[in-house]
């Protein structure tokens, strides 16, 4: 079984071939200071027999130590992440943490990790920029795409080694004012353009729904992406329009169901 589970804001739970990944994991109630305006579409069990978790940056809403040592105590998990975080997770008790660097693939199994390019900069208060990728997973017969944290940028393929993801994991928020964060996060029309662009065969819509980061009201992503593909019934059919805490299940040859 093959099974997606929205939590929400850049937060996905993968269920893959007897194997849990986990996304930029937080489910607490503040980013910092900024408070969740909608819980995380979650059950304790969300959390437990975590296999590998993805990190795409150190921004506060993306690296969340607290979410991160819930995980901790309940699995043997290794990190997945961009070079220059080992300082923010040494100490909570992963078994491994793979911090990799552009065009390098990691082996872990049967599954193999490289980083895509992304257009953002993550850090913590004043300390230096630490890096930011997008992260490829590909298995014997699944591969997804977990974009990060990113503006659009038209070579998010380059990561990719020769593949395209079957699903892709592709943030729609947080852009608002344009002229302030085009640079460094999609607009639901970027979105579109990257899921075209990887050649994906369904897209998950992240990075929403959680936290009011910009002008946008949390609920305006996946509305405006909505009105975006109104006369072109087979993109929007290949769109998980997912609510946190939904799910979708891709049965064997790939059947999909929810």
């Amino acid at each position: 079984m093959i099974r997606y589970k929205f939590i929400g804001h850049s937060t996905v739970l993968v269920d893959l071939n007897g194997k849990r990944f986990i996304t930029d994991p937080i489910v607490t109630n503040r980013a910092l200071v900024v408070r969740r305006k909608r819980p995380a579409g979650y059950v304790s069990d969300d959390l437990k027999q975590i296999d590998y978790v993805l990190l795409s940056h150190s921004h506060w809403d993306h690296l969340d130590r607290r979410t991160l040592r819930k995980i901790a105590r309940t699995s043997v998990a290794d990190v997945i992440c961009p070079t220059g975080h080992m300082s923010l997770l040494k100490n909570i008790g992963f078994r491994n943490i793979y911090e990799l660097k552009m065009g390098q693939v990691l082996t872990l199994g049967e599954f193999k990790f490289s980083l895509t390019p992304v257009n953002h900069r993550g850090k913590r208060w004043l300390e230096r920029y630490r890096s930011s990728a997008g992260i490829f997973v590909q298995g014997m017969d699944h591969s997804f795409w977990f974009a990060g944290d990113t503006g659009y940028r038209n070579d998010f393929n380059s990561g990719m080694n020769g593949q395209k993801p079957e699903v892709a994991l592709i943030p729609i928020g947080a852009y608002a004012p344009r002229e302030w964060y085009h640079m460094m996060h999609m607009d639901p029309s970027d979105a579109l353009k990257a899921f075209r662009d990887v050649g994906a065969s369904y897209m998950l819509p992240i990075h929403w729904g959680a936290f009011k980061l910009t002008k946008e009201e949390i609920h305006e992503p996946p509305q405006l992406l909505r009105s975006l593909v109104k006369k072109e019934p087979e993109i929007a059919s290949r769109i998980w329009w997912l609510e946190p805490g939904e799910e979708k299940i891709l049965e064997e040859h790939a059947h999909l169901t929810k």
